[in-house]
């Protein structure tokens, strides 16, 4: 059953995206920003950027979120930044020693990061102002901190789309093709 991580910035799509697969396969959504703490959500609508230490409380709990499902052999779809190829790692196996293998069986797991440009962000995120804690000032620091993943030899189970000029049914298409290969 797949578990698959929408991943990428804020404002590039995720919650749609996740929401549209739940929808169409009948599978659990799990967003992550449910997750934050309150000092978390505090420090980001502040403008203040999360530390690798604020972050890995969060990272940990969504990654007992995805053993769960993975016990139980049931799908679900998570929506998670997932910036940094140690953030992905914790997802992962619940650390960021990168000697520790995957307790998550892999074969069954897809981590979809989406990009878009800076322009198209920012505007999706001046637009969410009201709706969504993530502070505009913000864009700058999580493009500065995202780290793609490599190859599939780096990372076998991470895959990366470019939405610019995607629509929503489009990015769901490359989605379905990739969890389906």
């Amino acid at each position: 059953m797949p578990i698959v991580i929408i991943g990428g910035v804020t404002a590039t799509g995720k919650t749609c995206t996740a929401k549209k697969l739940a929808n169409l396969y009948h599978w659990d959504y799990i967003e992550a920003d449910e997750y934050h703490s309150q000092a978390n959500i505090d420090k980001m609508q502040a403008g203040v950027a999360l530390t690798d230490e604020d972050r890995l409380p969060w990272l940990r709990k969504l990654h007992e979120q995805l053993e769960k499902y993975s016990s139980l052999d049931q799908s679900c779809i998570i929506t998670c930044s997932a910036l940094k190829k140690t953030y992905r790692q914790i997802l992962l196996s619940g650390t960021a020693d990168p000697d520790r293998n995957a307790k998550l069986p892999t074969e069954d797991f897809y981590l979809i990061m989406l990009t878009l440009s800076r322009d198209v962000l920012h505007s999706r995120l001046l637009a969410r102002q009201s709706e969504h804690f993530m502070n505009p000032n913000l864009l700058d620091s999580q493009l500065e901190t995202l780290e793609l993943p490599k190859n599939q030899e780096d990372e076998p189970h991470a895959y990366v789309i470019n939405c610019d000029g995607l629509s929503l049914d489009d990015v769901i298409e490359q989605i379905q093709k990739i969890v389906h290969q």
